[in-house]
């Protein structure tokens, strides 16, 4: 099986006055084969891989792999650049069963509000036969685009970020899956039409995500993620959504809404707190030790 594995992501605030440009990329910008075994945030899709390649005998294609810190809007020669760099890499190595990308979900450039569903389309229409995967953080837009040109679009579940490694290895374990035959599941989203978002280390969080990660794997379940999305963000797709693969579609279907719902009965209270400057260091002064 033939694997192309890249990454590129920023986390957009589209209010934020520092722009990213070509120089916020350069110190985790990696060429082609130089990424180190250690996986980054939204890296990790290229180092599963390469295990995958070693373990299985895939041929492993790299293409780049670039990251800059969160600020404000990505310059748009910036962004084409990264973008087709990546996607030359890509036409190149053609014909692929697999690609897998190493997203965020929000990042914004100047002329384009969903950089993901523009790289997404554009992979989609070089290899319309291929099965593409990415990995997102949860603070992302979902848009139409992303889930129309992906076969699949699995999100950390945590947050904090402590599982960008392993659901990159459910992403990759997807998409070879479906490679081969194996699965065809439907994609099946609940718009909350609400920005939220909650901590899993506390609850209502931490039993909530438990019981995702127990529905996932039974019943044709293939995967469950949650974006909570990213409110420093103005673009039209901005909030909360639940994404659902299912064999059967109709129970992915139900299955989102209703965990969506859930999530909508919570109100604010999953919502972590924002203490102001002064309250913070008086809650941190009181504090022991």
């Amino acid at each position: 099986m033939r694997i192309f594995a890249a990454s590129l992501a920023t986390e957009t605030n589209t209010f934020a006055p520092i722009p990213t440009d070509r120089h916020s990329f350069v110190p985790t910008y990696f060429p082609p084969g130089t990424h180190p075994d250690t996986p980054t945030l939204c890296s990790a899709p290229l180092v599963v891989a390469r295990r995958l390649a070693r373990e299985q005998g895939h041929t492993l294609v790299e293409g780049s792999s670039a990251w800059a810190e969160p600020a404000g809007i990505v310059g748009r020669a910036t962004y084409e650049h990264l973008r087709d760099e990546i996607l030359a890499q890509l036409q190149a190595a053609l014909p692929m069963d697999v690609i897998l990308f190493g997203l965020h979900g929000c990042m914004v450039a100047h002329g384009y509000d969903d950089c993901e569903g523009d790289l997404l389309a554009r992979a989609r229409a070089l290899a319309p036969n291929a099965v593409i995967g990415a990995e997102l953080d949860l603070h992302a837009h979902l848009t139409d685009a992303m889930v129309a040109n992906a076969d699949f679009l699995v999100a950390f579940k945590e947050f904090p970020h402590t599982d960008f490694l392993a659901r990159a290895e459910d992403l990759a374990a997807l998409c070879v899956a479906k490679a081969r035959g194996e699965i065809a599941p439907h994609a099946c989203l609940f718009d909350l039409r609400h920005i939220g978002g909650y901590m899993t280390g506390r609850e209502p969080g931490r039993s909530f995500v438990d019981r995702l990660f127990a529905l996932e794997g039974r019943d044709g379940i293939r995967s469950i993620s949650v974006i909570h999305g990213f409110q420093a963000a103005n673009v039209y797709d901005v909030g909360s959504k639940v994404l659902v693969y299912a064999d059967d579609k109709a129970k992915g279907d139900a299955l989102a809404d209703r965990l969506g719902r859930e999530l909508l009965s919570w109100g604010g209270s999953g919502v972590p707190v924002h203490l102001k400057t002064a309250e913070a260091v008086a809650d941190a002064i009181a504090t022991e030790g």
